[in-house]
C-alpha cells in the first residue's frame, strides 16, 4: 500500500482486503476484476489442505476440521455483520491494526465464503502458469480428495462439490 501510494509501484494483482485498501486508501482503480475471467466468477484463492499421510492417519481430525469449516462458512454467510466484527477484532489482536470500516465493507462485498474448492479453476490456473513459463507442466491428478468434505456437506444438507477430474485416482 505504501509503495502504491508513493508511486514506487503502479499496480498489483492482489486478493482482498488489499484491493479494497488500494482503491480506498490509495486512490487506485480496478483495471480487471478477476471474477470476470472465470466461469461463474469462481476461482481458487485459498484451499484447506492436509497431507495424504495425515488424512490417512487422522481422518477423524480432518472430518472435524471440515465440519468446523462448513459451520464457519455458513455462520459468516448468515451473520455478515457479526462476521465482519469478529474478523476485524481478530485482525487487530493478531496484527495490532484493524481494517477501516469502509475497507472491510468493500472487501466483504468482493468475496464469497464457500465450501466449493472451484477445482476447475485450479487446473486452468496451472495451464496459464505453464503457458506463461512460470511453471513446468505438472499432473494435478489426485490433488483433490473431496470424500470427507462431501460427506460433511451431505450431512449438513448441502450440495456436494466436484473435483473437476483432479480427484484421487
Amino acid at each position: 500500500l505504501e509503495q502504491f501510494k508513493s508511486k514506487t509501484i503502479a499496480g498489483g494483482w492482489l486478493p482482498e482486503p488489499w484491493v479494497s485498501r488500494l482503491v480506498l486508501e490509495g486512490a487506485g482503480k480496478v483495471l480487471v476484476d478477476e471474477k470476470t475471467r472465470w466461469a461463474d466468477g469462481k476461482f481458487v484463492t485459498t484451499h484447506l489442505l492436509v497431507t495424504t499421510k495425515f488424512l490417512t492417519q487422522h481422518p477423524d481430525v480432518v472430518k472435524t476440521l471440515l465440519e468446523a469449516h462448513v459451520e464457519t462458512a455458513d455462520w459468516i454467510n448468515s451473520n455478515t455483520g457479526a462476521a465482519k466484527t469478529t474478523i476485524n477484532t481478530a485482525l487487530k489482536e493478531l496484527t495490532g491494526k484493524a481494517l477501516a470500516d469502509d475497507v472491510l465493507a468493500r472487501a466483504f462485498d468482493q468475496i464469497v465464503v464457500t465450501n466449493d474448492p472451484a477445482a476447475d479453476s485450479l487446473g486452468k490456473t496451472k495451464d496459464n502458469a505453464v503457458q506463461a513459463g512460470l511453471l513446468q507442466e505438472v499432473d494435478l491428478k489426485g490433488i483433490y480428495n473431496l470424500t470427507l468434505l462431501n460427506e460433511v456437506l451431505t450431512a449438513a444438507g448441502l450440495p456436494a462439490v466436484a473435483d473437476a477430474g483432479l480427484g484421487k485416482g
